[in-house]
């Protein structure tokens, strides 16, 4: 698997004695792109037994998975190494787009009932069930978003 280093990061041994890894003065830049795997070791921390979540390049170079990330991602069930491009939706706006949405229906559920004469109390509680409405097609929207693959 191809990875790229996301910080500079210094490059870990084994330390035998203790069952454990040890950081050294050589630091792999920024940016590095690592050939290897991902290996869980069980070892020991403080005494007590401990599992270190590592990447192992092809050339032996061990360093702490959190410092890499994925450059491919391979979906081929024969084992084809492409890289393909998965675009996702983006989750950070969901709360957003669900108050926008509420607000502005809510309004104009509101206006809506009071531009037909009704009262106050009914043009509220119709902006409000108007809003809970306008949330759920905002989920719907927000639920049935596509997700695209391109291969590279």
């Amino acid at each position: 698997m191809r990875v790229s280093i996301k910080e500079d990061t210094p490059i870990l041994l084994n330390n035998d004695g203790h069952y454990n890894f040890i950081e050294t003065d050589k630091i792999i830049p920024e940016g590095t792109i690592l050939n290897g795997e991902y290996l869980n070791i069980v070892g020991k921390r403080k005494g007590k037994e401990f599992t270190y979540r590592l990447f192992k390049d092809n050339d032996g170079i061990i360093v702490y998975e959190k410092k890499v990330e994925p450059m491919e991602i391979n979906l081929n069930a024969d084992g084809e190494a492409t890289t393909r491009v998965i675009t996702l939706p983006n989750a950070k706006n969901d709360l957003r787009v669900h108050a926008v949405i509420s607000v502005v229906a809510g309004v104009i559920g509101y206006a809506v009932a009071k531009k037909m004469g009704k009262s106050s109390k009914y043009a509220m509680i119709t902006a409000g069930i108007v809003a809970i409405a306008g949330y759920g097609v905002a989920n719907y929207m927000t639920k049935n978003q596509i997700i695209t693959f391109q291969n590279k």
